[in-house]
Order: C-alpha cells, then sequence, then structure tokens
C-alpha cells in the first residue's frame, strides 16, 4: 500500500435478492448458513422470509433452561416450532413477521460494524416508505446497533430496546443479530406485524402460545408490531418489496421484487448453490442435541 494512502475496505459485490420463501424453522437457519458460506465466498445476498409453523428460535450461545432440555423439538407447544440461530444473541418467537438475512464478505461494504449500521438505515427507509412512524434517528449508532446485535440470556431479545435500534413510540420494532465466521457475516432480523414476543421468553412461563388464536392479543410490551402503528397494515409484499429495493441499493444493485421468481441466470444459479449447501447444514438443525446444548 502506498505511504500515506487512506485504508479502504472493499467495496464488495452487487447485491443480490432472492425470492421469498416460507419453511420451517431448520430450513430456514439451513438458508442462512448456507448464505453465510456463499458470503464467504465473495456474494452478496439478500433474502426476506416467513416462518411456517411458527418458530422459537435460540441464539447460538443461549443456555436453554433446565426445563427445556431433552424434549424434542415439537414439544414446547402444539404446532409450534424450535430451532437454534447462527447468531447470538437471544430468543424470539417468530410469529406474524418478516424476517431478512443479509450476508456479504466480511472486509466488505466497511465491514460489520458499517454493514449493521447501512442495513438498519435501509430497512429504517423502506419502512418509512410504507409511512411507519419510526422513532428519530434510527439506525445512526453503529455502535450500539453492534452491542445490541450480540446480546445473549435467556430474555427475549424484544425485551430491552436499545439505543440504536429501530423502535417505533418507545418501543421495538426490528431485532437483528449477527455473526462472523471466516471470511463472512451474516445478519438476520425480524420485522414484526404483531408483537407476540411474551411466548419466545424462555424466562418467561409461556414457551410458544397453545394455539395461534391465544397469540392473537398484542400486549403492551417492549416490543411494538406494524398492527399497532398502520390501518390498515400494507399487504406484506409489499412491504417486502420496499424493503428489498432499500437494501439492494444501499449495497449496489436494484432489487427485483421479492416475490417475484429469480429469472436472470445470475440469479438461478445463485439459488441454485444455496439450495446444495443448504441441504448440508439443514441435518444439524433438525438435532434436538444442537437445539438444547448448553
Amino acid at each position: 500500500m502506498t505511504a500515506g494512502r487512506a485504508r479502504t475496505r472493499p467495496r464488495g459485490s452487487p447485491c443480490v435478492v432472492l425470492p421469498y420463501t416460507v419453511a420451517d424453522g431448520a430450513r430456514n437457519m439451513a438458508l442462512d448458513e448456507a448464505m453465510l458460506e456463499l458470503a464467504a465466498g465473495g456474494s452478496t445476498l439478500l433474502r426476506f422470509y416467513g416462518w411456517e409453523p411458527w418458530c422459537l428460535s435460540l441464539g447460538r450461545h443461549q443456555e436453554a433452561p433446565d426445563r427445556l432440555l431433552g424434549r424434542s423439538r415439537h414439544e414446547l407447544r402444539p404446532g409450534i416450532d424450535a430451532v437454534r440461530r447462527p447468531t447470538g444473541g437471544r430468543s424470539v418467537f417468530h410469529g406474524p413477521e418478516i424476517t431478512y438475512a443479509f450476508a456479504c464478505p466480511a472486509r466488505a461494504w466497511g465491514g460489520p460494524r458499517a454493514v449493521l449500521q447501512t442495513v438498519h438505515r435501509a430497512l429504517a427507509e423502506g419502512l418509512r416508505s410504507v409511512d411507519v412512524p419510526l422513532d428519530a434517528a434510527q439506525g445512526n449508532d453503529a455502535e450500539a446497533n453492534f452491542a445490541a446485535a450480540s446480546r445473549i440470556s435467556a430474555a427475549s431479545c424484544f425485551r430491552d430496546p436499545a439505543p440504536g435500534e429501530l423502535t417505533a413510540r418507545g418501543r421495538k420494532l426490528v431485532g437483528s443479530a449477527q455473526c462472523r465466521r471466516g471470511r463472512g457475516v451474516l445478519q438476520h432480523g425480524s420485522v414484526l406485524l404483531e408483537d407476540r414476543q411474551r411466548f419466545g421468553d424462555l424466562d418467561g412461563p409461556d414457551i410458544g402460545p397453545d394455539e395461534r388464536a391465544e397469540a392473537g392479543v398484542s400486549g403492551k410490551g417492549p416490543a411494538i408490531g406494524l398492527n399497532e402503528l398502520l390501518d390498515p397494515v400494507p399487504r406484506p409484499r409489499l412491504i417486502v418489496e420496499r424493503l428489498a429495493d432499500s437494501v439492494a441499493r444501499a449495497f449496489g444493485a436494484p432489487a427485483a421484487p421479492a416475490s417475484a421468481a429469480a429469472d436472470a441466470s445470475g440469479e438461478i444459479a445463485t439459488s441454485t448453490a444455496l439450495n446444495r449447501l443448504a441441504a448440508r447444514y439443514e441435518r444439524s438443525h433438525r438435532s434436538g442435541a444442537w437445539l438444547w446444548r448448553r
């Protein structure tokens, strides 16, 4: 490097937006891990997805309470799945929400802290484009964002909003977590359509609702869903398209509608590689030993 020249990180390849999908917890986390592996090889990838069935996720290093050890992943409550994320942080209940995953090379786009801040700013822009009244100065505190995405405890990720996170009316709307593995970075998070997070608190009495109707009442806790902010709530497909467009533009490429099939040859090749890698990770994500490890 020439003396006196400022060191800069590589910009990274333009963002490839993958089609929106709905899957169970093990499949979703396997796909996210596959994204991380492709990112280590130089790709910048973005996808949005949903959960079927609804699912409790634990952070990678989060200890499960003794009362849950030895259970199968389907024994929390009828119809509720469970999975362990590759990222750190705390438990999240994935019900009515839009989930995003972003992966890129660890040395690209300014590094992990800058990536976290850029993603949050882009999400804020996309949410404001559908008239979500976010609190002021959202996504601008890189250090606070990075610390919030790395916290570990048995409590829900949404229990304690931290400075720099995306909030509305002082309550947390978007929860994110990030990890670095080798040369890749993965960040994923939840945009709540409704607040069901009390069912994801491992410290609390409820681990997943007995049935979906039981979870229908949004609380007035530290989390908030779009249903408390907008009437009517825009179609999820429109929200996904706005968020995908905003994040993709922030990382060097215009986004095609996230709900559309990937018809460009590059996107088809990426989807094929992603699915092939995900099959390798999926078995471990279906393992009770991995889910409840201490």
